[in-house]
């Protein structure tokens, strides 16, 4: 399985449009890995976790041909995760040649709740959205996804994911803090082969919506002692804001000494 996480911040971006922080104004002085977009990754090459408003950046900046995309899993309806407006575009006559080309899109009910017009009636030739249970598997294209429940926005239904490839399994688990316990327990009985890990609060902890450096280190100490991972398994710090106080020098320093890989827009992994 591949994974290449496209944007790897908060819903404000590293540096904040509208901050001037130490963390912000460092971004901005150095640049390079310093500087992040809203959170998307795209797996196999395929399939698109999130859209938020930076996915036409990412779709310029890494190549992404978005016309030879089918499938996008969708964790929670909160704007950098989740931005039907740019999906619209799909259909003529901003998009063309897409007849026959279907974009799926799943996520949780709370994307026709906050979104109720989505997809709207002149785009559901080219786009159709499948509402997804908690704890069920679905087959989505050649992966299996499973949604479990989210620990974030308490008014909205949010999801992370246990997805599986080629014999491989990923737990894509932001934006959450703490999982609930009926996902945890589905967590303790699998293994997985790599965590994609929300570092919202960066230095300092959370637990509650996000999680922090502090907080993933005593997730992944959980998920080692119940044999869900092992040495073998790779921890990814990502999902930053600037609140959270850690350049990414820090984070990285951070990530290394405590057995993470810390994220940049771009980073790749396969596993």
């Amino acid at each position: 399985m591949k994974i290449r996480i496209l944007g790897t911040a908060a819903a404000e971006g590293i540096p904040g449009v509208f901050c001037n922080c130490p963390i912000c104004e460092h971004a901005r002085k150095n640049g390079g890995k310093n500087i992040r977009t809203r959170s998307q990754s795209i797996i196999n090459d395929k399939y698109l976790v999130d859209f938020p408003m930076d996915s036409y950046l990412h779709s310029l900046r890494f190549n992404i041909n978005f016309h030879e995309i089918y499938h996008v899993i969708v964790t929670h309806p909160h704007e950098d995760h989740f931005f039907p407006v740019d999906l619209e575009y799909r259909r003529p006559p901003f998009g063309l040649d897409n007849e026959g080309r279907l974009l799926n899109v799943y996520g949780p009910g709370s994307i026709s709740q906050r979104y109720p017009g989505f997809p709207s009636k002149s785009s559901q030739e080219y786009i159709k959205l499948h509402l997804l249970n908690a704890f069920e598997t679905y087959t989505i294209g050649d992966l299996l996804v499973t949604p479990l429940r989210a620990l974030h926005d308490r008014n909205i239904e949010c999801f992370v994911y246990i997805i599986e490839s080629q014999g491989k399994r990923l737990l894509y688990n932001h934006d959450s803090g703490f999982l609930p316990e009926d996902s945890l327990k589905i967590v303790k009985d699998k293994y997985f082969d790599c965590v994609i890990c929300d570092t919202t609060s960066g230095a300092l902890r959370d637990g509650n919506y996000h999680m922090g450096v502090e907080d993933n280190i005593q997730l992944k100490k959980m998920m080692l002692e119940s044999g869900c991972a092992d040495k073998n398994t790779k921890f990814v710090l990502t999902h930053l804001s600037h609140n959270g106080r850690l350049t990414h020098e820090q984070l990285e320093k951070a990530a290394f000494e405590n057995g993470f890989l810390a994220a940049y827009d771009g980073f790749e992994l396969e596993f």
